[in-house]
């Protein structure tokens, strides 16, 4: 089990670092974006490939970050009703969720890498002025999947070895719900100092 749980935290590492990558290309992605708005609008001398190259980096950021975003707990789930089942039930939805999203990214992952190499062989080019090539973006679905294909293999790993009490089950979910009961709890302390000052 510790070599799983090891196998685990390097694939939450792999995710977490593409997450953090994604985040500093945000900054150049502004202002390239700027760049071709002032271009387009101020110089009336658009350039012909900024705006396709925006579009595929924010295709490329949207595939590539979904493996960091299950593992920051950022996918879709009702957290009202997750939150008061416990532990072990919360551990059995999310080993189905992950089994779900293995065999979903799986198929996803064969029929991306088909597609790929169909285009990478034609050499598909974007029927565009600037012409790039497609099957640089055809290869964007199948990274994606297999993000998301390890990832889900962690939250396995993460949730059986939770279920069988060998670590704590925590998420961003849980946090969240602790910050809120704190907030909450503190709201309805005496004000220690204000009392002081009125004595």
């Amino acid at each position: 089990m510790n070599a799983l749980l090891k196998l685990s935290g390097g694939i939450d590492a792999i995710n977490r670092t593409i997450g953090r990558i994604f985040a500093w290309i945000l900054l150049p992605m502004i202002c390239l974006t700027a760049f071709e708005v002032f271009s387009r609008y101020v110089l009336k001398s658009p350039t012909v490939w900024a705006w396709e190259l925006i579009i595929q980096i924010w295709g490329l950021m949207l595939m590539a970050c979904g493996g960091y975003c299950y593992w920051k707990g950022g996918l879709v789930r009702v957290d009202l009703l997750y939150n008061k089942f416990p532990v072990k039930v919360r551990c059995g939805i999310n080993i189905a969720t992950a089994i779900l999203v293995l065999i979903c990214m799986g198929l996803v992952f064969i029929y991306g890498i088909n597609i790929f190499l169909l285009s990478f062989r034609l050499n598909e080019r974007i029927s565009s002025v600037w012409g790039s090539p497609m099957w640089t973006i055809r290869f964007w679905v199948p990274l994606g999947a297999a993000l998301m294909f390890i990832q889900a293999i962690s939250e396995l790993i993460k949730n059986v070895a939770a279920m069988a009490g060998k670590i704590e089950l925590t998420n961003n979910s849980d946090e969240v719900a602790e910050a809120i009961e704190i907030v909450k709890s503190a709201e309805h302390l005496p004000d220690e100092t204000g009392k002081e000052d009125i004595q």
